[in-house]
């Protein structure tokens, strides 16, 4: 394959890992947010002079038992599996990257090679 080639793809990695990176980011911040949010989950509070009784206990209880559980392991649990999933693709292509290079070096030392015997 070309020079070119190899130039083009190395770009195209570069800029698939600059997008990587910043989506990263953007995710973490929204990490920030999506846990700060988390008490909003078990508003408004039920006191006697709101709602009580049997089905006031059962609806806090699905809130907490249900909604809150539910937040909390996209909070943990999946927000980190995407972080690992991200994290292993950034360093997959840094790989690529460095590969590309070599392979660069590899081909332009081989072309001023066969022009340094003409």
């Amino acid at each position: 394959m070309s020079l070119a080639y190899w130039y083009a793809l190395l770009q195209k990695k570069r800029s698939d890992l600059r997008r990587l990176e910043s989506c990263e980011g953007k995710l973490s911040g929204k990490q920030g947010e999506f846990s700060s949010n988390a008490n909003l989950m078990t508003e408004p509070i039920l006191t006697a002079t709101t709602w009580k009784g049997t089905l006031a206990t059962k609806f806090d209880d699905i809130r907490i038992d249900g909604i809150l559980a539910s937040y909390q392991e996209i909070q943990t649990t999946q927000f980190n599996n995407v972080f690992t999933i991200l994290s292993n693709k950034i360093q997959q292509i840094k790989q690529e990257i460095e590969s590309i290079l070599a392979t660069i070096a590899q081909l332009e030392a081989a072309m001023a090679e066969a022009s340094a015997k003409h």
